[in-house]
């Protein structure tokens, strides 16, 4: 079944945003229940089904050691996307979990974290290349990056109720279609004992992408992207019977519960701020739109 994308619009918008199409979403009666209880309210957009969603939240706290910088995530809000709407075949994706945060901190944050830094907390930029650029989402969204050491992550989309609801109802749908499959005897046990949390792994090229970004409809953002190289894997596919794609990391069991519902990455300090000093030059080369001028 397709995996869904947790998403979460907080801050950053320079206008209001409007309703959310239905072709994005996954809609509240493949989760169970409806929108009023999960607070939206539909309307229509361009002759489609369309949602206002709720005020969502999501706080990034930042712990610092030595070596390390800590970005924990704090989810209080968020929706269901689907992958399709991308137009991007998963098992092609690079980047797969992101985090953004206003650029009006950049200034800030580097301050910041250069106190933790030895030798006077200088940041060296000679070895580093310039920032790379990306451009993704047809145009919408266009980055620059510099590529940072990945020290460790866990990120587990079943700690999200939402995600649950909706694997329980894909695999009720796929179980009226095939009754006699195993799976389908205790399907509650079944989808228990999945494992859901991704962990880091020593063998898997896992690296975060840490620069700037401008999205359309969005003010400049500080960005980090969690993208891996390989080693390829196969897996079997809906779509497809064999899927070929990079591996993330190491699926664990989670409870989904107390102290392990923690979403996390950690990153090379050093790196990030240098990451953080590189691409800020390329702040103002990012698209503007009429809205900031």
């Amino acid at each position: 079944m397709p995996i869904p994308l947790i998403y979460c619009n907080f801050r950053g918008w320079l206008k209001p945003q409007g309703p959310v199409t239905i072709e994005r979403l996954i809609p509240p009666e493949w989760l169970g229940l409806t929108p009023n209880q999960l607070n939206w309210k539909e309307t229509t957009a361009n002759g489609k089904r369309a949602f206002i969603l709720p005020r969502e939240e999501v706080y990034v706290n930042i712990g610092v050691s030595a070596e390390a910088i800590v970005l924990d995530l704090e989810i209080l809000g968020y929706h269901l996307e689907r992958t399709s709407i991308r137009g991007v075949n998963p098992d092609k994706w690079t980047n797969w979990a992101m985090l953004y945060i206003s650029s009006e901190y950049l200034d800030e944050l580097t301050e910041l974290l250069r106190k933790y830094l030895g030798e006077g907390g200088e940041i060296s930029t000679l070895n580093v290349s310039e920032a790379r650029k990306e451009v993704q989402q047809g145009g919408k969204e266009v980055t620059y990056y510099v590529e940072v050491p990945v020290l460790d992550f866990s990120l587990c989309l079943g700690c999200f109720e939402l995600a649950r609801r909706y694997l329980h109802a894909k695999a009720l749908e796929h179980c009226k279609l095939y009754p006699s499959l195993p799976f389908c005897r205790n399907l509650d046990e079944e989808l228990g004992s999945l494992r859901l949390r991704l962990r880091r792994s020593q063998n898997v090229e896992t690296f975060a992408k840490v620069g700037v970004a401008k999205i359309s409809g969005k003010r400049p953002q500080i960005m980090v992207k969690l993208a891996s190289r390989g080693p390829k894997i196969t897996i079997r596919g809906a779509v497809k019977e064999r899927v070929e794609g990079k591996a993330r990391g190491e699926l664990v069991y989670c409870t989904h519960e107390g102290e392990d519902r923690r979403q996390y990455l950690v990153l090379d300090l050093r790196q990030f701020c240098r990451a953080l000093v590189v691409t800020g030059r390329y702040l103002a080369k990012l698209p503007k739109e009429d809205a900031q001028q």
